[in-house]
């Protein structure tokens, strides 16, 4: 009874969802940039605004979309509702012409998608205390999509060229859209003292901020995950540029994910040893060391160790502040408070990140790391003193 639920129960068709998501991100991630460059020939600059044009604004355009879907009876709705307008945008942004075009439509797909996955995470989170998949079970099904669309992905364009991860994209988003209108069972929102109206709710999440142990390690673990942006936007192009054929970028980006998987299969046992503030703490000094080697262009053979860091830069820091999340919000701004989170990590800081990026590619090629590095460092300074502020106010009660 209990594997019959596990396998087909709400958090499982969540997982559905999320994967199809994640096979999606896991072309977009490695390939948008150079799909930019070669079909479009625009610089690292212009590739930077558009990746980054959805980030700067998430701060924003998340915490309305969040407010917005917390509002529904049932919380199927907002995810039928995005993956389906994900799809459509993606369409026209793969079709537009011209830097604007690809600007304006690249903005309002990306944001639309990006608003899917602190959704889909939250109910997740939310399901699985109730029985069936474990969070950590469903995330490292997610992440195993991700490869799929990393190493996938990297095969066809090898063989028929980067407009095939754009066909990959579609192809990916398509699913997502129909497991979402066809596959999630209901999912009626939690009965509580909520507050009236779109504004109360997005009131009572921004209120979040004043407290201590919300706001340090949100921001904390928010600078920590913006360190990946030379990363995601010209690690392709950086490994590209050192001869490494599209194969091996493409298992390098899969490894890396690969070793998270393990981590999130063994995270209740992690999370038994480590508060939420030491996963991230923990995350932010691998973070340190892998952007910092990275930056002296490495052979293959130390840059496949580094890559199992994205274990501790993506995977621990993004649970410790999920879970964090989770400890200090109620649950009727849940899901308000998760594209807090969301919105600073892969936001506006991100966004931010993404355009220092693009110049210093421009400008500096892989050194581009090493500002990575000094983001990584002050997440952790920023998480340091936020654990000094709350064992003090422990202690003062």
């Amino acid at each position: 009874m209990r594997l019959g639920r596990a396998i087909t129960g709400p958090s499982a068709r969540l997982t559905l969802v999320m994967s199809a998501l994640f096979c999606c991100n896991g072309v977009m991630l490695p390939y948008l940039a150079r799909w930019l460059e070669e079909t479009h020939a625009l610089t690292g600059i212009e590739i930077a605004a558009i990746v980054a044009s959805a980030q700067l604004t998430r701060v924003i355009a998340g915490p309305l979309i969040a407010s917005w879907a917390d509002g529904f009876r049932d919380r199927r709705a907002p995810l039928r509702y995005l993956s389906v307008a994900s799809l459509a945008l993606y369409f026209v942004f793969f079709n537009a012409e011209g830097f604007l075009a690809l600007l304006v439509t690249g903005f309002l797909a990306q944001t639309a998608a990006q608003a899917i996955t602190p959704l889909v995470e939250g109910a997740l989170l939310r399901v699985s205390a109730h029985g069936g998949m474990s969070y950590g079970l469903a995330r490292g099904i997610g992440s195993i999509a991700f490869i799929v669309g990393n190493v996938g992905g990297a095969m066809l364009v090898g063989r028929f060229g980067v407009e095939a991860a754009a066909i990959w994209a579609l192809a990916s988003m398509g699913a997502t859209a129909i497991s979402a209108l066809f596959a999630l069972s209901p999912d009626p929102a939690e009965a509580g003292p909520a507050p009236s109206g779109f504004r109360g709710r997005l009131k009572e999440g921004l209120a979040l901020f004043r407290k201590p142990t919300f706001a340090g390690p949100v921001i904390a673990a928010s600078l920590i995950q913006c360190a990946h942006a030379f990363y995601y936007g010209f690690s392709t192009l950086v490994w590209t540029r050192q001869g490494f054929s599209d194969p091996v970028i493409g298992w390098l980006w899969g490894f890396g994910v690969i070793v998270e998987v393990g981590l999130l299969l063994a995270l209740p046992r992690f999370e038994r040893r480590f508060s939420p503030e030491a996963l991230i703490t923990l995350g932010g000094l691998a973070s340190l060391a892998r952007w910092t080697v990275l930056a002296f262009l490495p052979p293959a053979w130390i840059v496949w160790p580094l890559q199992a860091l994205h274990a501790l830069t993506f995977a621990a820091v993004h649970v410790g502040a999920l879970r964090l999340v989770q400890r200090e919000a109620p649950p009727h701004i849940a899901g308000v408070a998760q594209t807090l989170y969301a919105a600073l990590a892969s936001g506006t800081l991100a966004g931010l990140a993404m355009l220092l990026a693009g110049a210093l590619y421009d400008g500096a090629g892989a050194w581009g790391y090493l500002a990575m590095s000094a983001l990584a460092a002050a997440g952790v300074a920023v998480m340091v003193f936020a654990s000094h502020g709350r064992k003090a106010v422990a202690r003062g009660t």
